[in-house]
């Protein structure tokens, strides 16, 4: 079983409502709690009346639907046909070198930004109170800019209309009485030297060429469901502990995923590295077990935060491989 896999829920003595629901596995590691039971399967509901909240199960009470490459590729194939292969796939690209929460905003902003009406996008009039036989037909923003008239009212948007009788003819419009339905497609120009730096100036320019292909308000808002789903992976990750204001270990040797969902380094922060039993670098490079901290002395992550003090194991029988032994 793995990260991102459907499975269906069993059995479930405490919350018995939920047998029967579906599930998406989000982490597989052992919890402790004093007053709790220690599951190692976590699952976010995706059906029934608990959907979107987020329980723990023992193996025995679950079994897989859908294995993780399967339900990726179903969750992939649904964006590929709402909002076009070639924006989906740069999407979630380029939230993959995102990191932090800070970052996840920034990017909401920009698409946010991107989801207002601007001069040369296509609306559809849903309200207007003087002329009723406008509402329905579509138009074209020509301008947006508060028209001070002595006898009229003060209307921020101006379209010209596109169907029907009064086609051709200009009309001011308040922001509640028209929906936006597609983009000029010029994308969103990213400015200001705090933005850039926020997210980066590689992302900002890929963010950049992304926006310029978006051209509907379905688009823009499959997006944004990508951008929802990244930030909740980043936020529902444990703090960072002892490594708060560092950089941690796994970070510091570019561990790839598959290493930092076994390795109790990562999984337990609320320690250094060094002083955990069974983390991927002492099991294998100094025995089976894992308890050997000769290569600690030399690795320059001890080297960096250690601060010289007498290594001692403090957390015994988690080791890599060992999770739900």
């Amino acid at each position: 079983m793995r990260i991102g896999e459907i499975i269906q829920i069993r059995g479930c003595e405490q919350v018995p409502e939920v047998i029967g629901q579906r599930a998406e596995v989000t982490e597989l590691q052992m919890q402790d709690y004093e007053r709790y039971r220690v599951y190692p399967i976590w699952a976010k509901l995706t059906t029934g009346p608990h959907a979107g909240k987020v329980y723990g199960f023992q193996e025995v009470e679950v079994e897989t639907v859908t294995k993780a490459s399967e339900a990726q590729t179903a969750r992939g194939t649904r964006r590929v046909k709402a909002m076009g292969a070639t924006v989906a796939e740069q999407v979630e690209e380029i939230l993959k070198g995102v990191a932090t929460v800070d970052e996840i905003s920034e990017i909401e902003k920009i698409v946010e930004e991107v989801g207002k009406i601007s001069v040369g996008d296509v609306v559809q009039i849903k309200a207007c109170e003087p002329i009723p036989e406008l509402v329905g037909e579509k138009a074209e923003v020509v301008e947006l800019q508060i028209q001070e008239h002595e006898k009229y009212r003060l209307y921020p948007i101006w379209v010209k209309v596109t169907t029907g009788k009064r086609a051709d003819k200009i009309y001011g419009l308040q922001e509640a009485e028209v929906e936006l339905i597609s983009k000029k497609g010029e994308g969103k120009k990213i400015s200001g030297t705090r933005r850039v730096e926020a997210i980066g100036t590689k992302v900002a320019e890929q963010l950049e060429e992304i926006l310029k292909g978006v051209a509907t308000v379905e688009e823009i808002a499959e997006i944004d469901k990508v951008i929802a789903e990244a930030k909740g992976k980043i936020m529902a990750e444990p703090g960072l502990g002892f490594w708060e204001g560092k950089t941690p270990c796994w970070e510091m040797f570019r561990c790839p995923e598959a290493i930092k969902a076994e390795c109790p380094a990562f999984k337990f922060r609320s320690l250094p590295c060094w002083e955990i039993e069974g983390t991927y670098c002492k099991l294998f490079d100094y025995g089976t077990k894992g308890d050997g901290t000769d290569v600690c002395q030399h690795c320059r992550a001890y080297k960096r935060w250690g601060q010289a003090k007498p290594i001692e194991l403090k957390l015994l029988g988690r080791g890599f491989n060992r999770v739900g032994r």
